[in-house]
């Protein structure tokens, strides 16, 4: 199915409901595609397509269509899981949700049900994989250290927590949660690998601009 295909059925599924209905089911789309990162990069995928075959939101068909589309490839086979939500209604989103509570993936299933939004999921969630137990360290330096106690007692696991925290960073700090002031945070913590993978994240072309440097060093090198 090609994604003019699937923009026409979801035309076609939502012309026929009452505009209230209309809205969640768009509400659940937009918080599908805000939370795509950690979904992509969390979820076992042939796990989740069991629990929703389980649950009658795919047919055998679906299953077999997505598995084979992402070729053992877990991020490739997420992928396809949410594409195909999104053709889909608020029950099929509920049960999603429910799936990802089974998997032990609270954090994200709390998210998505209360209907969080965040502007800098992509890198944030990257870089919340990175922390480990030191998640609790750039609280302070961010200045949420006094959530610690809270964050600990919602979440059991260390990626949730460090996630969790940062979530609360966004929104506590606003306008000031941006991407540059949390690379200046991790350094201030002697984080250096964390700080320059955040950084690649955040401007994927700074990498690059500094092996064409090295390459033309080279060059000149050899004419010399």
């Amino acid at each position: 199915m090609t994604i003019l295909d699937m923009g026409l059925l979801l035309e076609h599924y939502t012309s026929t409901m009452p505009v209230y209905k209309v809205k969640v089911i768009e509400e659940c789309r937009q918080l599908l595609q805000n939370h795509k990162v950690p979904l992509v990069g969390n979820v076992l995928p042939n796990e989740m397509l069991r629990y929703l075959q389980l649950n009658m939101v795919f047919d055998s068909d679906t299953a077999q269509r997505i598995r084979r589309g992402g070729k053992g490839v877990a991020a490739e086979t997420n992928q396809l899981i949410i594409t195909e939500l999104l053709t889909r209604g608020q029950r099929e989103f509920d049960v999603y949700c429910n799936g990802l509570i089974a998997m032990n993936l609270n954090l994200l299933a709390d998210l998505l049900q209360q209907k969080h939004f965040s502007k800098n999921m992509h890198v944030l969630e990257p870089a919340s994989k990175m922390l480990g137990h030191h998640w609790k360290r750039l609280a302070i330096e961010l200045g949420v250290s006094r959530h610690v106690p809270k964050i600990e007692a919602k979440y059991v696991r260390i990626r949730e927590q460090a996630l969790y925290c940062l979530l609360l960073w966004e929104q506590t700090a606003g306008a000031q949660a941006t991407g540059r002031r949390l690379i200046d945070a991790i350094e201030a913590c002697d984080m250096k690998r964390t700080a320059a993978h955040v950084r690649k994240v955040v401007d994927p072309k700074s990498g690059k601009k500094k092996k064409k440097g090295k390459k033309s060093g080279k060059k000149k090198a050899k004419k010399k």
